[in-house]
């Protein structure tokens, strides 16, 4: 596996801010409600997202038009298996910093629409390690 240059920080570090995340949030909820651990994003729906917003110029270099990608935190209705599951929705982000959300009639809840609002993360609870240094109680 070959390096790469992103910003990391110790697993001390990331413990005590998962558990600083909890304990705030514990705080503003009820009992009964389940606190996010995690949230899962797979890899071949990024990717997808990816190749959608690249191109091979003339000398047969790959090229993104896109900054990231941007997690909004939402909460479903009902779930299988959670009540008022809490996921997060991704949307493209383009070079410029902005959300690629086109705001034409594509998207507004009609069958079949491309929104560009993806909606498939797997949440934890549910979807998770509980063998993680990061799963705190």
């Amino acid at each position: 596996m070959k390096p790469i240059n992103v910003p990391t920080i110790p697993l001390n570090a990331a413990v005590a801010r998962v558990t600083r995340f909890r304990e705030q949030l514990s705080k503003q909820a009820s009992e009964s409600t389940v606190i996010p651990r995690a949230i899962l994003i797979p890899i071949n729906d990024l990717m997808a997202i990816i190749e959608k917003y690249s191109s091979v110029d003339d000398e047969g270099n790959v090229i993104n038009s896109l900054q990231g990608v941007r997690a909004y935190f939402a909460v479903k209705l009902t779930d299988e298996k959670l009540e008022d599951d809490i996921t997060a929705l991704i949307v493209a982000v383009d070079k410029n910093g902005k959300d690629i959300i086109p705001t034409t009639n594509a998207g507004l809840g009609n069958p079949g629409d491309d929104s560009e609002i993806y909606d498939f993360t797997k949440p934890c609870p549910d979807v998770c390690d509980p063998e993680s240094p990061l799963f705190v109680p």
